[in-house]
Order: structure tokens, then sequence, then C-alpha cells
């Protein structure tokens, strides 16, 4: 066997075993900083992406070199700092077990980065889904934020905190601890307002479909904008070329599906830089327009185009 072909057949295995989990960048004189809190380990894609063949699910996946029988999604969180303030956005699953043992990473990477999770001053919630929520508190119910003004849509809000809704078949086992979380929140609550800023240089923009309270934010610094998209696609591959797909969860398909593509288009027209919740870490890059769909170009960290 030759050199080459050794070096080829090594590697073969798991890919990428040992990703960063923190890393940071400038944007005008905001101070991000991405951390991971793991991974959400999903099973085959065709559970989860709706609305494709199987066989145009599984040319994307190749298309991107991916593995077409398993799939996962990265959890990206957000820190914005400025003038002695931070924000985080979203919170990750919390470690809660139900979720997967590969997720629920932020508080022990948080203490890497060396920021203490009192430090935390404003929390924006995109969605009330477990994967952004439940990282608000640790297993025994406790704040791990307690310094913390959260700041969520009431529609979300109403929602996730309702236990007739424990019938819904892509959330209802989720509700109830929703719930308790949000109760024990009640005195640190803010509701967010479409248009309206969650904090100074942070706008809310409702982008529903995914949830109906679902939102995502604009970040300004001077004339320049950088959007956290929280969920308006899962996955960088499938939904950039099939806008019109669906996630499972989605609670209204045909308007998610709607609001990514009018999303997708103001940023790719505009050249607005975006960072994805579940998309691979750290998520940020922008998206172009492409014969079919979109397409995503991840941003070098060497030299961010901002």
């Amino acid at each position: 066997m030759t050199e080459l072909a050794s070096h080829l057949s090594r590697g073969r295995g798991p890919l990428f075993e040992n990703m960063p989990a923190i890393t940071g960048f400038a944007f005008g004189d905001w101070q991000i900083t991405m951390v991971s809190d793991g991974k959400l380990e999903l099973g085959s894609p065709s559970n989860w992406f709706v609305g494709l063949s199987g066989e145009d699910l599984e040319a994307v996946m190749r298309h991107h070199f991916l593995k077409t029988g398993e799939v996962s999604l990265s959890q990206n969180i957000m820190l914005a700092r400025r003038n002695g303030r931070t924000v985080m956005f979203d919170t990750g699953t919390g470690a809660d077990p139900m979720l997967g043992p590969a997720a629920g990473k932020l508080m022990d990477n948080l203490r890497i980065a060396g920021t203490d999770p009192g430090s935390i001053d404003d929390i924006v919630l995109s969605h009330g889904h477990p994967d952004h929520i439940f990282g608000l508190v640790d297993q025994a119910g406790a704040l791990n934020f307690p310094n913390a003004q959260v700041h969520v849509s009431e529609i979300d809000y109403r929602y996730f905190s309702d236990l007739a809704n424990v019938s819904d078949p892509s959330i209802g086992a989720f509700i109830e601890k929703s719930k308790r979380i949000f109760g024990a929140l009640a005195e640190r609550l803010s509701m967010l307002v479409d248009g309206k800023e969650a904090v100074a240089g942070i706008t809310a923009l409702a982008a529903p479909g995914h949830t109906m309270g679902h939102m995502v934010f604009a970040l300004t610094s001077g004339n320049r904008t950088l959007i956290n998209a929280a969920d308006i696609a899962h996955h960088f591959a499938v939904f950039m070329r099939h806008p019109e797909a669906s996630f499972v969860s989605d609670m209204d398909r045909a308007l998610m599906a709607a609001t990514r593509t009018r999303l997708f288009d103001r940023m790719s027209t505009d050249g607005i830089p975006f960072v994805g919740y579940h998309f691979p870490f750290p998520g940020l890059g922008h998206v172009a327009k492409a014969a079919q769909g979109f397409r995503y170009e991840p941003a070098s960290l060497d030299g961010i185009g901002f």
C-alpha cells in the first residue's frame, strides 16, 4: 500500500471528533462568542425532513459528503457583549436526558470560555422548544442564569405554558417542564414585540411557522446587521437547496417555508451575515441564491468579511 493510500484508508473513520466548542469574533462594537451546546443526534434524516422524496434527500446528503443514514444538528449559542452588557441567544437542552447525551454541554463550555453564568444580563429566546429553553434551569430546576432578564414572544410563552397542549404530538411530552421553567422565571420575563428592540441594538423580528411565536434577531452596529436566524432552517444543506421542505416539528409547515424563503431572499439580496442555530459550529456565514434554492457560504474565521 502506498503512503497516500495508507493515509486515505485511515481517513475513513469518524470525522472531526474533537471540533472546537468556542470561538469569537468582533462585529462592529459587539464582541461575539459562539459556544456549543453539543449536538442533537437524530438518526435517519427521513424521520426529520419532510416534503422531499427519499431520492432527493439522499442526493442532498451525498452532494455535501454527509452520511445518508443518520444526521446530527449542532447547537450554537451566541453571546453578544457591548458596553459591559452580555446577551445570550437561547440556552440549549440543559442536558435533559430526553434530548440525548451529545447535547447539553453549554454550562461546561461557558466555564471553559471563562464566562460566569451569573454575568449573563439578558437571554433572548427565539422560541419555546426544549432545545432552546431547557438550559434555563439545571436538572434540579434551579436557575442556571440567576441574574438574567429573559425575553420571549408572548405567543410562545402562552403556548408552552399551557398544559392543554400536552396533546400536541410534536412537543406535548415537554410541555409540563416548559411550564415549570417559565413559572420559575415569572419575575424575570419580558415579552418580545415584533420590530422592537429586545435590548439596545438587538431587534426581535417575527419569523413564524416553526412555532407561531418564533423570532429571529437583528443585531446592529452602525449601518451593519447580523441576523441570529434561530431555527428558520435546521440543516445547512437540506433547507438551502429545498427551502420548501419542512422539519418534522414545524407547527405550520407552509408558513415556515414561506418565512424561510422570505428571510433567505432578504439576506442573500442584502448580503447580511447570519448565525444558524443548528448549522455546523459556529453556524456563521452567508446565504446566496443558487440555480435551485440557495446555498450556504460558511464564514472563514481567519478573515470574516464583515
